[in-house]
């Protein structure tokens, strides 16, 4: 899953949420997904600022 993907999909989650399109049961439901998906976009975020932080690096030993 995309970090876009996942993005859509928790915004999605929290509108429907805090609609109060669910149930009880459902909410808490959709708030364990919700943390699995925030937990996927910290996780694409951490791996790009690394990315960068090392391109970064490396750039400047030129």
């Amino acid at each position: 899953m995309t970090y876009e993907q996942a993005l859509a999909e928790l915004e999605a989650l929290i509108e429907r949420i805090e609609r109060g399109e669910i149930g009880l049961e459902e909410s808490l439901a959709e708030y364990r997904r919700g943390a699995a998906l925030l937990t996927r976009c910290r996780a694409i975020l951490d791996t790009a600022e690394q990315q960068i932080e090392q391109l970064t690096a490396d750039g400047s030993e030129d």
